[in-house]
């Protein structure tokens, strides 16, 4: 099945996912700015994509807190060009490689300028730091080469080892290019996408933001009925009473202090703590709602603020030992070394 997004559909999907990206994605701010340019673009099950088809993922690679200030200027549609260079054929479809305010958009936006369709599914069903934190390589597809543009008319392809290696290069390439790039990479057949894909994840987004408009247009509870949507639970509400930040090495770093919980992110929200103890983790979902119903991301959060803390449960392709491993060397940095603790 296949059906036309327009403007609306969009929007819906830049809230939901902005909600469902765990803190990272991107802010829903330059998602909203790019969507202006996406008159339609053609949206696609995974099952209908055929076997022999190729298919590449597009999104946008660097800081949010970047990209928040100095906007977007479509960098993934060179990155896509001189990626169809390097492997020498044309991309029949786009994948998103996360669930985010603006890198579900990327994708949209790359295909409505190329008139390409794009897959509803991702490679996370969530928004992720690094490169190797996707279904695509927890599968085996090959993530080189990889391309990467700014919006100066600068490009690079790499050709990396592995998405360890490739998120090391890529990086660097990106700090290089001011902290933002376009990223093309994982070219695969149809058949290779419908094993690994996430499916539906542009779907469950446009879900999310349309519950959330229609409760504010009926004055209905917005909190809940974001939380309901997306089987969420609350774990915390009140004011953001401190944040901690650091730019390094392309990632935002930092604490949020909310009530007795703490959240510890790496661009997206990796762990949640309460009483020194954790409560939810990665690949599990961290959410950041605010009490009038507006999604946020970590680059939106500010000290005073009044939000809910929503946990949510991972895709289950996540729950599996390959899933939690991606994560655990972030975590570690973070100060938990121990298993992976289910949010249920």
């Amino acid at each position: 099945m296949k059906r036309v997004l327009r403007r609306q559909e969009i929007e819906d999907i830049i809230k939901g996912a902005t909600l469902l990206g765990a803190g990272g994605g991107g802010s829903s701010k330059p998602g909203l700015l790019l969507a202006e340019q996406i008159a339609e673009v053609t949206l696609v099950e995974p099952n209908d994509v055929p076997d022999n088809s190729t298919v590449a993922v597009v999104a946008g690679m660097g800081s949010p807190v970047v990209l928040l200030k100095e906007g977007w200027r479509g960098e993934e549609v060179p990155a896509l060009e001189r990626f169809e260079e390097a492997i020498g054929k044309k991309i029949d479809y786009i994948v998103p490689i996360e669930t985010g305010g603006f890198n579900s958009v990327t994708p949209l936006h790359a295909g409505a300028v190329k008139g390409l369709p794009v897959i509803d599914g991702d490679g996370a069903g969530r928004a992720i730091p690094e490169l190797e934190m996707t279904m695509f390589y927890i599968h085996g597809i090959p993530i080189a080469p990889l391309s990467l543009a700014d919006s100066k008319g600068n490009s690079a392809i790499i050709y990396p080892t592995d998405a360890y290696m490739a998120e090391e290069l890529g990086r660097a390439v990106t700090t290089v290019f001011g902290m933002t790039a376009g990223l093309v990479c994982h070219a695969m057949t149809g058949k290779q996408l419908k094993q690994a894909v996430i499916p539906g994840t542009l779907s469950v987004a446009e879900k999310v933001g349309k519950s959330i408009r229609e409760a504010k247009r009926a004055g209905e509870d917005l909190v809940e009925a974001a939380i309901k949507s997306i089987d969420g639970i609350v774990l915390a509400r009140g004011k953001v009473a401190k944040k901690t930040e650091e730019v390094k090495a392309g990632f935002d770093y930092g604490r949020v202090f909310i009530e007795d919980i703490i959240v510890d992110y790496k661009n997206e929200n990796m762990i949640a703590w309460k009483g020194n103890k954790p409560i939810v983790m990665v690949p599990d979902l961290i959410c950041w709602l605010k009490t009038d119903g507006e999604p946020l991301t970590n680059a939106d959060i500010k000290e005073g603020m009044e939000v809910v803390v929503i946990g949510k449960k991972a895709h289950k392709k996540w729950r599996t030992p390959e899933g939690f491993k991606v994560f655990t060397h972030v975590l570690e940095s973070i100060g938990y070394k121990g298993e992976y603790i289910p949010i249920e």
